[in-house]
């Protein structure tokens, strides 16, 4: 009888998982035939451009450099906007993106172009850079990215139409991982495109965005300054949710843009995806409690996995295996041919089962503990979400 219960329950379990891939289908074409309607999705989109072109200062925070650090940085750079500033930011004068920020600002003498090194220290050093670099912004509006990201030249175009609206206090865009190389940085791109992206567009659509994300930050400065600036983040792990959180909670309106962002991530150990994913894990896990337990849902493979073993590997568990495997692939292929499209990924398709099992070990292990590594260093990730560095 109760191998009969447990063989129910999970069946219930995958059937719930084989919904949401439907919703999250769905709900990403959605998102994205509407703002194509718009003509701001990606770098390719055609469309009527955005009226409106306020002044921004765009905020670079950087910290290391690799082979694609000048391409990334180049291409906040190059940008078909009329007035703009851009501020790079170093902690270290000895860091090596210096060297990459000094040949954009040399190779682009006619540009608003600055580099800002030191500041003070805060647990998020990331923050404490910005802190540092915003004191130097000319303009009302700051544009904060990643240095991972790349755009084409539309983007500020892109972000400036979300501040049409003058109830809007912060702008964010969706981002897709692109041009992998090796099997650790294809499985982040996976998760990237195939998990975050579609949980996005979920939220969105059911319930509207109370939250940032790190690819684009854009905010008015009086809504920074409505939740006590850049001060109000320096404590925490996820300042990107935070951000958007505290706006969204100081009465300001947020934008999803349609605007799709790479994620370039070219090599990646698999250890190191693993570790990345971790520290994700329990950081939502402490931001948003009840939706990163109910995610559980969405992890259809895992599942169907343990309905096979449940059932004595019989013939209808080998059914519901295979039926969530061409599922799964089938609205993968059509979610990445069709609106996705992250260059390169589409190669490595095949990790994605294993990419899903690796998603569930993951779920159940960021509720084990609440410490985190972070940029060579350990902390502990309060139930507030503040986070104290580990000695």
């Amino acid at each position: 009888m109760a191998a009969v219960v447990i063989q129910g329950v999970l069946l219930l379990l995958w059937l719930s998982s084989v919904a949401f891939y439907f919703i999250s289908a769905w709900c990403l074409a959605a998102f994205f035939i509407r703002e194509r309607q718009k003509g701001v999705v990606d770098k390719a989109s055609a469309g009527s451009p955005p009226r409106h072109f306020p002044p921004l200062t765009v905020l670079k925070p950087l910290m290391g450099a690799d082979g694609d650090t000048y391409p990334n940085l180049k291409s906040f750079v190059a940008q078909d906007y009329p007035a703009f500033q851009v501020i790079f930011g170093v902690a270290d004068p000895a860091d090596p993106a210096v060297g990459v920020a000094e040949a954009l600002i040399a190779e682009y003498p006619a540009l608003d172009l600055r580099l800002v090194t030191g500041g003070v220290s805060c647990p998020n050093r990331k923050v404490c850079n910005l802190a540092n670099m915003s004191e130097h912004a000319r303009y009302d509006i700051l544009v904060i990215a990643d240095s991972d990201m790349r755009v084409g030249p539309g983007y500020l175009r892109a972000v400036a139409a979300g501040f049409e609206d003058p109830a809007v206090g912060l702008v964010t865009c969706p981002y897709r991982g692109a041009h992998p190389e090796n099997i650790g940085a294809a499985l982040e791109a996976l998760t990237i495109n195939m998990d975050f992206l579609p949980s996005v567009a979920v939220a969105e659509r059911l319930e509207g965005i109370s939250f940032a994300l790190g690819a684009t930050m854009a905010v008015r400065k009086d809504a920074l300054s409505r939740i006590g600036g850049f001060d109000a983040l320096a404590g925490y792990l996820a300042d990107d949710y935070q951000l958007g959180n505290k706006v969204g909670k100081a009465g300001f309106g947020l934008k999803l843009s349609g605007y799709l962002i790479d994620s370039v991530g070219r090599r990646e150990t698999v250890g190191g995806f693993f570790s990345h994913q971790l520290r994700w894990g329990r950081t939502y896990r402490v931001c948003r409690p009840g939706g990163y337990f109910l995610s559980v849902l969405t992890k259809g493979t895992a599942f169907s996995v343990m309905f096979l073993a449940a059932s004595g590997f019989s013939t209808l568990g080998w059914g519901v295996v295979a039926a969530n495997l061409a599922l799964r692939f089938g609205l993968a292929l059509f979610t990445e041919a069709l609106y996705v499209r992250g260059p390169g990924v589409i190669g490595y398709i095949w990790l994605l089962p294993a990419r899903d099992i690796i998603g569930f070990i993951v779920w159940l292990l960021s509720f084990t503990g609440s410490t985190v590594k972070w940029k060579d260093e350990s902390y502990l990730i309060g139930k507030d979400g503040r986070m104290t560095r580990i000695s």
